[in-house]
């Protein structure tokens, strides 16, 4: 049998050198789940996972083809727009060749293929949203229901660290690496991502990894969208300008419509819970409901659906630093004095900062694209 040797433990009192298995360490990972050496677990396990996983993984996805092609935005990074070359092993049969996605040039071949390459497990769920979408708010509901209702945790540890963002680290200089850090979780695993279907983890598709879907009606994102690039510095010019992109394809995650209508045409797979913004601000106890069937947890008990609701509401969610990130990202990157992270959480609020010549012009935009379909923006959000 193989053998793992794993050395330098002997400050917390294990020994220097011990050649256990990793099945041993898993073992022991199990059986001190509940006691105060989770820290330790948590760093020096890790590598008996990956010896674990590594002799028992199915067999690695075969290497995918990217194209990308420079773009030129008022973006304050380069960007590039990248396709995959196949998407075979995802539901829908469409040319997928066709679809793109606006990323930044540092998104090179080489995450893409990690990303492709990214190994799941049983138990990963998926939060997956174009941004500004509702991400967050769903991350924190979805983490719960997963985690027997933990409030506590949730008040004392921030959102990015509870649900891990996949792709972060490939998208803007960071001093970890975001893809091992989600290889590193412990299960259950809920994964955050703002890649579209044909970018995600080839697994999440042949294995029937469980996704959630959030989709939120396009003058809102655009709005939401602009004041978070702009005020982290991301992205430079007026609202206009960026109307303008938007509808190009060349604002960070674009193609919008793209990203939401092959999860739309999805939504019956049984992996997949598609839900949107509009739906969760109109009835969320009832979204509450769906998704703990979805998620096959316990349903929520009529006592403690007021306390989560409680907690899920935009003032408690912006009023705790561990949701509310806009003091962790003025840690980890230059924002605008006036950042926020959450604004204002409600639907329509375009209405209040789009010209009628802007929402016209993104109503057609819109109107176009969905006609290919035989869809209507309000068969997606209901009347706005």
């Amino acid at each position: 049998m193989e053998t793992l040797v794993m050395a330098g433990l002997g400050a917390l009192g294990r020994p220097a050198e011990s050649n256990w298995t990793a099945e041993q360490l898993l073992a022991m990972e199990s059986s001190q789940r509940e006691t105060g050496y989770n820290a330790w677990l948590s760093e020096r396990i890790s590598p008996a996972r990956k010896l674990f996983d590594m002799r028992h993984r199915r067999s690695a996805p075969a290497t995918v083809m990217y194209k990308s092609e420079s773009l030129q935005t008022m973006a304050t990074m380069p960007m590039v727009r990248i396709r995959c070359m196949d998407g075979t092993w995802l539901p829908l049969q469409q040319n997928w060749c066709n679809r793109c996605c606006t990323l930044p040039a540092r998104y090179t071949e080489q995450n893409a293929q990690r990303i492709h390459a990214f190994e799941t497990r049983d138990s990963d769920v998926f939060v997956v949203t174009f941004m500004k979408c509702g991400t967050t708010w769903m991350q924190e509901l979805a983490w719960l229901l997963l985690n027997q209702l933990d409030f506590e945790a949730a008040k004392s540890r921030y959102v990015m660290e509870r649900s891990r963002f996949l792709e972060y680290s490939a998208l803007s200089p960071l001093p970890d690496d975001t893809i091992t850090a989600c290889e590193e979780m412990v299960s259950p695993r809920l994964i955050k991502s703002h890649l579209p279907a044909q970018l995600l983890p080839q697994q999440v598709w042949q294995q029937g990894r469980k996704i959630i879907y959030v989709a939120r009606n396009p003058k809102d994102v655009v709005v939401s969208s602009y004041h978070f690039l702009k005020d982290t510095l991301l992205w430079e010019g007026d609202l206009n300008t960026f109307v303008n992109e938007f509808m190009k394809d060349q604002i960070l995650f674009t193609s919008f419509w793209s990203h939401i209508v092959d999860f739309l045409r999805m939504r019956n797979e049984p992996n997949i819970f598609f839900v949107t913004y509009e739906e969760m601000k109109r009835d969320l106890r009832s979204v509450i409901k769906r998704l703990c069937k979805f998620l096959s947890v316990d349903d929520v008990k009529d006592n403690q659906m007021e306390q989560l609701l409680q907690h899920l509401s935009f003032d408690n969610m912006k009023g705790n630093k561990y949701s509310n990130l806009t003091g962790f990202f003025k840690q980890i990157q230059n924002t605008t004095k006036d950042f926020e992270f959450m604004r204002r959480g409600v639907v329509g609020s375009y209405n209040d900062e789009l010209s009628a010549l802007q929402k016209q012009k993104l109503d057609k935009w819109s109107s176009d694209f969905l006609k290919a379909y035989d869809i209507r923006e309000s068969d997606i959000f209901g009347d706005l």
